[in-house]
């Protein structure tokens, strides 16, 4: 797989589970690019193998909100541990010579079907995608 750049934003409440679930496996690709491109230097970097898990019905319900939520702390752990590695192995912005800053996203805190959920999330996965481009920034050099 190639870097992908970029990231699509999610347009509507009546397709949330399966736009978020695109969302969130982009995140997580990105992210195993990532480390795999470190670890092909550095040889010293354990990939985990990110994977959306199914949520057991398509309804907006309770599981849903718990889906939403859990994979959301799950794509701030993985932007997350993607900084720390870049940060250990001095991958940062060469100009500034300054680290990345870690994420933090806007967990939801209740499942409520209106705009301000939809640009919540959508602000979300600008955040962790615009920082896993900026590393990319940093590590395309070497490659």
């Amino acid at each position: 797989m190639d870097y992908q750049k970029g990231y699509v934003l999610m347009s509507d409440l009546t397709t949330l589970t399966s736009s978020y679930r695109i969302c969130v496996q982009h995140v997580y690709d990105k992210a195993s690019w990532l480390l795999d491109a470190v670890n092909g230097v550095f040889m010293d970097t354990d990939v985990p193998k990110y994977t959306v898990p199914d949520l057991s019905d398509e309804l907006i319900n309770r599981n849903a909100y718990i889906w939403l939520k859990h994979l959301m702390q799950d794509v701030q752990t993985a932007v997350n541990s993607v900084v720390a590695c870049y940060n250990d192995h001095s991958l940062i912005d060469q100009q500034t010579g300054e680290l990345t800053s870690t994420v933090s996203l806007w967990i939801p805190n209740s499942l409520s079907l209106n705009d301000e959920l939809l640009n919540n999330l959508n602000n979300d996965f600008k955040s962790a995608n615009d920082t896993l481009d900026r590393l990319f920034d940093y590590v395309e050099p070497y490659m």
